[in-house]
């Protein structure tokens, strides 16, 4: 009955990888920060624990042998192995200590997000925060294929297989350079956008679909003289003196005063955004407590550019 055999040991394995990965028992040694006479001496020692040789020696230079390669791969394997262990067990501490997987719209990631993460993580500081942003559709499909736990977006029309809790809503704003002649006027109406140059949201947005019906009943037709996605984008073309924007108030707290002014518009095109889940997702207590500070931020940020256009 053979007996059992006693495990390799493990740094006379880290010592054969490193010098098959340097090519040297000098540059073996400096990967593992020990000495070259340690590292040959921890080779010599695992010849003799295999009984195999793994180099040929030929003064200064080594030369694996073929049976060094084919244990190499296997070695490899191991390390490989041992990662994926510590990547786990990372995984697992990061669980332990929290984590929750946040989407919003781009026109809430530049200072809303922001905001609402920094107060949150001052509550709860072993909390790890991952934060995407992108266009609510994108945002969408994360939310209904568990990526992430919550988004914030607008949702377009056929979602109802969304877990979702709809915002209050607030109105879309007027923004003008503020040289232009109508940046006089307390109330833009679609037809003072007649042949004026404009910036407008993309073709698909449903807010540039509502102010479209209005300019079209209003027989009014501005000059496009650009276009964006993104109405925070939107918002630095307007900052440029490119043309007038209609935009949700969260795009208007962009405005540069310096350059802007931000106007009322009538008829009023509500602006509303969403909290989605993942359906049938229980939502941790710390899960509750972000919205409810995402929320309070996203308040803010309305609020602020109301008080813009109560100053004008």
């Amino acid at each position: 009955m053979s007996q059992t055999q006693r495990p390799l040991n493990v740094r006379q394995l880290e010592a054969f990888r490193a010098v098959m990965l340097t090519g040297t028992m000098t540059g073996g040694g400096r990967l593992l920060s020990i000495s070259q006479p340690a590292i040959t001496r921890l080779i010599r020692d695992l010849e003799l624990e295999l009984k195999l040789t793994l180099f040929r020696r030929d003064k200064t230079r080594i030369t694996p042998t073929r049976e060094a390669r084919e244990l190499y791969r296997e070695v490899e394997r191991h390390f490989v192995s041992t990662e994926r262990i510590r990547e786990a067990a990372l995984a697992i501490r990061q669980y332990n200590a929290g984590q929750i997987r946040v989407a919003a719209i781009l026109a809430l990631s530049v200072s809303c997000t922001p905001k609402a993460v920094a107060r949150f993580a001052s509550s709860y500081p072993n909390m790890v925060i991952s934060v995407h942003s992108g266009a609510s559709i994108d945002i969408i499909d994360l939310v209904l294929n568990g990526s992430v736990d919550v988004g914030f977006v607008a949702i377009p029309p056929g979602h109802d297989q969304l877990d979702h809790e709809d915002v209050p809503s607030s109105e879309v704003v007027c923004l003008l350079p503020r040289c232009h002649p109508l940046a006089g006027k307390k109330v833009i109406h679609p037809e003072d956008l007649h042949r004026q140059d404009f910036v407008a949201l993309g073709p698909s947005s449903l807010m540039r679909l509502e102010l479209n019906a209005l300019l079209q009943l209003a027989g009014s037709e501005p000059r496009v003289r650009v276009e964006s996605l993104f109405s925070s984008t939107v918002t630095a073309y307007v900052n440029r003196g490119l043309g007038i924007a209609v935009v949700d108030p969260l795009a208007a707290a962009l405005a540069d005063p310096e350059t802007t002014v931000v106007r009322a518009f009538r008829p009023t095109i509500k602006y509303t955004l969403s909290v989605v889940y993942p359906p049938r997702a229980a939502r941790s207590p710390p899960l509750e407590d972000f919205v409810n500070v995402f929320l309070q931020a996203l308040r803010e940020e309305i609020d602020f550019t109301q008080a813009l256009i109560e100053q004008s």
